[in-house]
């Protein structure tokens, strides 16, 4: 879990908004309300994929862009209440599929006749749970996810991950050994480089024009930078830099 600190905390929006890697595993024959181990068995079944046809499968539907209808036990509104709140209460709904993106699927292991281990690279809101609940729909059988590590968030990563206890238990002086430059996180972001005076506007909430920035993508996230230094992430609109986070250095 990444932590925020002072500055930083207002980059947490653009970070979250980014890919995400998982290991899991899909436990088959069987689908929960929840769509994981917690959740009542609503189907079961007999039938079992074989690597040939899982690979096949993930290949034809779960690549690229798909739609997925995320998990009645989710975070989701429905006319304002959570979803898993109304869930609960065994109050009857529908969540809307939504647009998501699949990076990166594989299978790693197939035990046959129980489980399978897969790593995914997915886009923001990829609900692992639903992808466990669809590839067993596709392989017709029945499946719910277990295990579920998240690995990797963005450029953060389990393998440089430090433990809570050591830092806790670390001095100010030592602390400083973990902490990341502000801009570490938002490597996905394309910069644009403005002199001292330009700066000094955007920190006052001004909008600037920049001719020569011109024919760059409108409206996409740019990381705004003075002398190296992270100001502000913010918009670009037929030709004017529009701050929407600005920063302290």
């Amino acid at each position: 879990m990444p932590i925020a600190l002072g500055e930083a905390t207002k980059t947490i929006n653009y970070i979250t908004n980014n890919y995400k890697k998982y290991l899991f595993t899909i436990i088959w024959g069987k689908e929960t309300d929840s769509c994981d181990a917690e959740g009542k068995v609503i189907q079961e079944s007999f039938n079992r994929p074989e690597v040939q046809g899982i690979n096949a499968i993930i290949n034809k539907y779960f690549t690229g862009d798909i739609m997925q209808r995320p998990p009645a036990f989710s975070a989701i509104k429905i006319n304002g209440k959570r979803a898993y709140e109304l869930a609960r209460k065994n109050v009857k709904f529908k969540i809307k599929k939504k647009k998501i993106q699949i990076l990166d699927f594989r299978l790693l292991e197939n035990v046959q006749n129980y489980y399978s281990k897969f790593i995914i690279k997915c886009g923001p809101g990829t609900y692992i749970r639903s992808l466990a609940r669809d590839l067993g729909h596709k392989l017709s059988t029945f499946g719910y996810a277990a295990n579920i590590v998240r690995i990797e968030s963005s450029r953060f990563s389990y393998k440089a991950a430090t433990k809570l206890e050591i830092l806790l238990d670390s001095s100010i002086e030592e602390l400083n050994k973990y902490i990341l430059p502000l801009d570490f996180p938002l490597d996905n972001y394309p910069e644009i480089k403005i002199e001292k005076k330009y700066s000094d506007m955007l920190k006052d909430g001004k909008m600037i024009y920049l001719n020569e920035h011109k024919k760059n993508i409108d409206n996409k996230f740019y990381l705004i930078k003075s002398s190296g230094k992270l100001v502000s992430i913010a918009n670009f609109k037929k030709g004017y830099i529009i701050p929407r986070r600005n920063f302290v250095n």
